[in-house]
């Protein structure tokens, strides 16, 4: 399941699901009855895939990326959905539109990848340059109005000082997990969508993909729809805490626990004896 989720995130995250104005949720079809094994979780809405992709499917590497790298190839088919997702901000002069013929886009993304490269040089509506702010979410901030938009801040280091600075973004690309061990920054996205920031892999996809059970949940409702045979998927069971932490229905198996990426929060678990020590763990955890 893991597998197959990082690989949904991917293509989900690379695409336009829909318009950023126009994602409406759907509702989820029958009642879920398996998940991951997991810590309690809450959603909203579900995520709506769509035919087309960006087709910018980029991993982290030990180096920064040069601009001849073959994800090049998926800058252009961006471009176009940048060009979609702007084009009242360019006839309104909101953003950083207004003080000057650019664009300001925001990259959340950590420095493996060197995205300004990849923009230099090119530009949205045949006139419009690409100017690139890039920062992990650590390191930025935001408040958000509903007349006004958002305002980003971006903290960096120059020559051992700590420099913040602000401007409002046109739009967003967000290229790292939402919520990751100890981090939760679904609150940033919130202040984008308030501040009605257009996001490049839409806002929607990337809230509503925050919680593995209401995912799988939705994979169950394609597979009702298509069949067991055409869509499986694995055997799941999920408890909302560890009181509920009774029995699984096969061994062995792995317990996840929580929303973590990269293999943390998860132990194979042989026994029903081994499922409780594993719940009287969790219950210290919280």
């Amino acid at each position: 399941f893991t597998s197959t989720t990082n690989y949904l995130r991917r293509r989900f995250s690379s695409g336009d699901l829909s318009g950023e104005l126009d994602d409406q949720p759907e509702a989820a079809g029958g009642d879920a009855s398996a998940a991951a094994p997991a810590a309690g979780t809450n959603a909203a809405g579900s995520a709506q895939p769509s035919d087309t992709d960006l087709s910018l499917n980029l991993r982290p590497s030990s180096a920064t990326s040069a601009p001849s790298s073959p994800a090049r190839s998926g800058v252009s088919s961006l471009l176009s959905r940048g060009a979609s997702l702007t084009g009242r901000v360019v006839g309104g002069g909101g953003g950083s539109a207004g003080r000057e013929r650019q664009l300001t886009l925001l990259v959340v993304d950590d420095a493996h990848t060197d995205w300004a490269k990849y923009f230099r040089g090119r530009k949205v509506h045949n006139e419009w340059d690409v100017r690139v702010e890039q920062a992990e979410f650590k390191d930025l901030s935001l408040w958000s109005s509903s007349e006004s938009g958002a305002t980003v801040s971006m903290a960096a280091m120059r020559q051992g000082t700590k420099v913040v600075r602000s401007f409002r973004p046109d739009m967003v690309l967000v290229r790292q997990h939402v919520r990751d061990g100890g981090r939760d920054d679904r609150p940033f996205l919130l202040g984008l969508r308030l501040g009605g920031v257009p996001a490049v892999n839409s806002l929607h996809s990337l809230y509503n993909f925050q919680d593995k059970p209401w995912v799988f949940a939705q994979l169950q409702s394609a597979q009702r729809r298509i069949g067991r045979e055409q869509f499986p998927l694995m055997e799941q069971s999920f408890f909302p805490n560890h009181a509920d932490m009774l029995a699984a229905s096969k061994f062995p198996c792995v317990v996840k626990v929580g929303h973590a990426h990269g293999g943390l929060g998860k132990v194979r678990v042989q026994s029903q004896q081994e499922l409780q020590d594993v719940a009287g763990l969790v219950a210290l955890a919280g």
